[in-house]
């Protein structure tokens, strides 16, 4: 994303009067001025804030932080965060004339960060602001940010972030140094940004329990096909919250639930419809169910697969790969192999997710040993284009033949990626170029692709 002209009203070149070193020194920009939003960051208002403790004895600050609920980067790419910063800019500088004064001052906390800064204008009719009116101003503002966001953002993109105030007045101390003072004011504004977070996360928490108690979730499937032929050889079963809500998608669903300690319960539920998704599997074909790597240490896990076989004679083990997923670190390998292994004499089999993604999946990997391996959506995305992800790939399925392993490419989007993938012998594929997930199986299979 190319940088804004910084001719905008809440820029500070004018009053700091380094036009021209800026212009001689662009490197200047690129260290006091956020790329993405054209924006100043914090030690531009150093200046300001010095000018009015010497002028009214206090300063007002607000601190607005954009919280991500979900890997957005990794799911729909670095610009739609990039996106939702500019809005926010676009919105802070919208609002000013109205919840904000012409006068105030909007910066970025860093560069590249997901905090805002408001110097606040000395209020007209008093000589102190009051702490009232201060908070009343960040609730006005936060909603109209949020409502701005709302409106900008796609509707899938607008519920995996959180937009939080917090406020804070600082008064002039001659035995504390200018920065040291400036530093606990925005921490103070940053802790209470983070108070207001904490108590939405408590609501939150209480939305997933009345789902996961309600039952509320949904099964879908997504087919995974073998690339030379494009037969359907596996479907795999993905859980969603309720359709149009906040939990709709699986990466906000379990996020929430680790941070609300609701893993293993909620586990416990999509397990469950997975399994009742499975009665109806078409005749030879698998299901990959996915399998939480906190959830492998529930001490019901065992007992609730095997009782599955014994209830269910549609169900067979041979039929289910247990797909290890990344969301957590794994803490206790010799519990968790120990766990992976009486579940593989029961029959499943097991698949790591997101190979070749981190440090993470390679040690699960290498201790796991799983018969699938699903290659990261990371390194398919451009591998038609990218020589690195090109090698990469190659890499893994030389991996993959010498250990036995079956790999599985996620994210396939384009033909180009698929004739890759071809060349580079990877066996079986799953991405929207072929279908999106569906509910419940399709009928006859026809998602069948004909490329």
């Amino acid at each position: 994303m190319q940088e804004q002209d910084a001719k905008r009203p809440f820029l500070l070149e004018s009053w700091l009067e380094f036009d021209d070193i800026i212009a001689e020194r662009p490197e200047v920009r690129r260290l006091l001025f956020d790329p993405v939003t054209g924006l100043p960051t914090t030690p531009l208002l150093f200046p300001r804030i010095k000018s009015l403790l010497e002028e009214r004895g206090e300063i007002s600050i607000l601190c607005l932080n954009i919280v991500k609920y979900s890997k957005i980067e990794e799911i729909y790419g670095w610009d739609v965060f990039d996106e939702v910063m500019c809005q926010v800019a676009s919105s802070l500088e919208h609002i000013t004339g109205t919840e904000l004064r012409d006068s105030d001052i909007v910066a970025e906390l860093m560069i590249s960060g997901n905090s805002f800064v408001v110097l606040l204008a000395p209020p007209r009719t008093t000589d102190c602001m009051d702490c009232e009116s201060l908070k009343d101003l960040s609730q006005r503002v936060e909603i109209r940010v949020r409502e701005d966001l709302k409106q900008a953002l796609d509707s899938s993109v607008y519920p995996k972030f959180g937009c939080y105030i917090g406020s804070a007045i600082a008064r002039k101390d001659e035995n504390v140094r200018l920065e040291r003072l400036v530093h606990t004011t925005l921490e103070a504004a940053l802790a209470e940004s983070d108070s207001r977070e904490a108590v939405d996360a408590e609501q939150r928490k209480a939305r997933l329990e009345d789902i996961i108690s309600s039952g509320n979730v949904r099964t879908l499937v997504h087919p995974i096909f073998r690339i030379a032929d494009l037969g359907i050889v596996a479907y795999e079963a993905l859980s969603r919250g309720p359709e149009a809500s906040e939990f709709e998608r699986p990466d906000k669903l379990f996020k929430v639930a680790y941070d609300a300690d609701l893993v293993v319960r909620l586990e416990r539920l999509c397990r469950k419809r997975a399994f009742a998704t499975a009665e109806s599997l078409p005749e030879g074909r698998m299901l990959f169910i996915n399998i939480e790597r906190e959830a492998v240490a529930d001490p019901e896990l065992q007992d609730i697969m095997f009782t599955t076989i014994l209830e269910n004679s549609k169900v067979k083990p041979e039929d289910i790969v247990l797909e290890i997923t990344e969301r957590s670190a794994i803490t206790d390998f010799v519990a968790f192999r120990a766990t992976l292994e009486y579940l593989r004499t029961l029959g499943f089999r097991v698949a790591v997710d997101d190979g070749g993604a981190g440090y993470g999946s390679l040690q699960c990997l290498a201790e796991v040993h799983p018969e699938w391996l699903k290659i990261d959506m990371s390194l398919i995305c451009d591998i038609d284009t990218d020589d690195v992800r090109r090698s990469l790939v190659a890499s893994i399925v030389m991996f993959a033949e010498r250990m036995g392993v079956k790999l599985v490419a996620e994210g396939i989007e384009r033909v180009e990626q698929l004739n890759v993938l071809r060349e580079l012998g990877v066996e079986y594929g799953q991405g929207f170029l072929f279908c999106e997930p569906v509910e419940p199986y399709p009928a006859d299979e026809d998602v069948t692709p004909s490329l």
